[in-house]
């Protein structure tokens, strides 16, 4: 299993962060318009047990997925696990951490590729890369959203 882990410190308090991506409509307009996501069914806003139907576009191809929210410990965690999808497996930890001048939102992921021919085209560095390019865009919409504390990196 591969991880991948980004954060980004933003000028709010944990539970205005925490807030934001716990409704599903938000993600939405913080992810790249090119990954095309579409929820089909989401409640308004998550908590432990809420199933989240979607499709996106990855590599020119729509899929489907079904994420279920596993662990919920507001405002510092929530986790979200692929229970369809098109990845051999899929964990998202949303982690929100109290800094001096804000809260430091990481995103950690633990992923595995896509078996069959299909994990051929679409290995562990093609998802990785797509990892990086999607949260440098979610996490600069963010930045514009809630500001960046004073002296954050």
């Amino acid at each position: 299993m591969a991880v991948f882990e980004v954060s980004v410190e933003l000028a709010c308090s944990p539970e205005a962060a925490f807030e934001f991506l716990a409704q599903p409509e938000n993600i939405r307009h913080i992810t790249p318009s090119s990954v095309m996501l579409i929820f089909d069914s989401a409640p308004k806003r998550l908590s432990l047990g809420a199933r989240m139907e979607f499709r996106v576009q990855a590599y020119g191809v729509v899929r489907s997925a079904v994420h279920e929210v596993t662990t919920w410990d507001e405002p510092r965690k929530f986790v979200e696990r692929q229970i369809e999808g098109p990845t051999g497996s899929w964990e998202h930890e949303h982690l929100f951490e109290l800094t001096a001048n804000g809260v430091r939102v990481t995103d950690r992921i633990t992923f595995a590729p896509p078996g069959g021919i299909l994990g051929l085209l679409i290995n562990e560095r093609k998802m990785r890369e797509a990892l990086e390019d999607g949260f440098g865009h979610r996490h600069h919409e963010l930045e514009k959203r809630f500001g960046t504390p004073t002296g954050a990196p």
